[in-house]
């Protein structure tokens, strides 16, 4: 399968018309550039014009070869394309030079063949197109692998922060559970099922990608029951959701994360507790979400509280870009995220 969709990511799009115009463009700069080799400036005009329609013309030609190469070479290995890419581009740039020398006479373009004649007007020709498609292929390939590069390290920290389990918090949770098993076995049973819903969203190779704010919202209320087992009434939530926000799609373990650095970088830092809480709305196609907590104003910066966020932005970069953002901010009692996604962008 991923031999499938290599091609598909090594070409950039060449049928769409911005890249259609960034071929043009290069073939303009090689046309300014050889046109400024020309001896008599009186003559560098209409050089200028006479190379800017020969090369616009291999380029727009190069370009449909190159967006048909990308919609029917799904079965070939990326060295495959490479190198049928560039015997195309080379018999392209050969078809319309020799066009060019046959029809040229008639239309004008003689003072490009220069007065050696035909065979070094395609010698010519061909040379500057073999640098030229060599470069750009080359750069098409190593910007695939840049991105395949950043896309794998991502998704490897992505991996080890959904399954990144908090030995303490496992540890006490599993003394609470054993510590309400005779004295109250019904809250111990629904403990043990927050745990298991826990670990099943951070640890299952299955589990979504993409959730709906309300099954977020559900791992939310399940964590803290978990933490309530150990703080007691010093831990309340308190929710504050659009149910118009409910519908929305976000990456999974998003906002779970957010309300446990809330817990332990705040709420479990006081000894008289406080509360998170969690606000949701839906503000032009944009699913706005804020995460509060109590800050104690003389305690130390807690360690772990900006890797976890710094994890939370790079996961949003990686499915979104520039379009998601996540803002924090403080004050003398709260801590404060506020974090921003897109909701118009397909879920894959």
């Amino acid at each position: 399968m991923q031999a499938a969709r290599e091609p598909v990511e090594f070409l950039p799009d060449f049928c769409t018309g911005s890249r259609v115009l960034h071929v043009l463009l290069v073939c303009e700069a090689v046309a300014v550039v050889l046109a400024l080799g020309e001896a008599d400036p009186a003559a560098l005009p209409r050089r200028l014009l006479l190379l800017s329609v020969y090369l616009q013309w291999i380029g727009i030609c190069s370009a449909a070869a190159l967006c048909l190469v990308r919609r029917h070479a799904g079965h070939l290995d990326a060295r495959g394309v490479v190198a049928l890419a560039y015997l195309i581009l080379l018999a392209v740039t050969f078809a319309i030079t020799e066009i060019t020398f046959v029809a040229g006479r008639y239309a004008g373009f003689s003072p490009l063949f220069g007065p050696a004649g035909h065979l070094a007007f395609v010698a010519r020709s061909l040379g500057i197109c073999a640098v030229v498609a060599a470069l750009a292929l080359r750069y098409f390939w190593l910007r695939s692998a840049w991105r395949q590069h950043a896309r794998a390290e991502v998704q490897a920290r992505l991996e080890a922060l959904q399954a990144r389990i908090e030995p303490h918090f496992l540890f006490n949770s599993l003394n609470s559970v054993a510590a309400l098993i005779a004295a109250r076995p019904a809250a111990a049973e629904r403990a043990l099922e927050d745990l298991a819903a826990l670990l099943r969203a951070r640890l299952a190779d299955d589990a979504p990608d993409v959730v709906a704010l309300a099954d977020e919202l559900v791992l939310v209320e399940a964590y803290v029951r978990i933490e309530q087992l150990r703080l007691g009434e010093r831990l309340t939530l308190d929710f504050d959701i659009d149910p118009a926000a409910r519908g929305c799609r976000l990456p999974a373990l998003m906002v779970q994360p957010l309300v446990e650095n809330a817990i332990a970088h705040g709420v479990a830092r006081l000894p008289a507790g406080g509360t998170v809480g969690v606000a949701a709305g839906l503000r032009e196609r944009m699913l706005v979400v804020r995460v509060t907590n109590p800050l104690a104003a003389d305690a130390p910066a807690a360690p772990g509280n900006r890797q976890a966020l710094v994890n939370i932005r790079r996961r949003l970069a990686l499915r979104y870009g520039d379009t998601a953002r996540i803002d924090i901010a403080r004050d003398e009692q709260r801590f404060i995220v506020d974090m921003q996604l897109p909701q118009d962008r397909p879920d894959s």
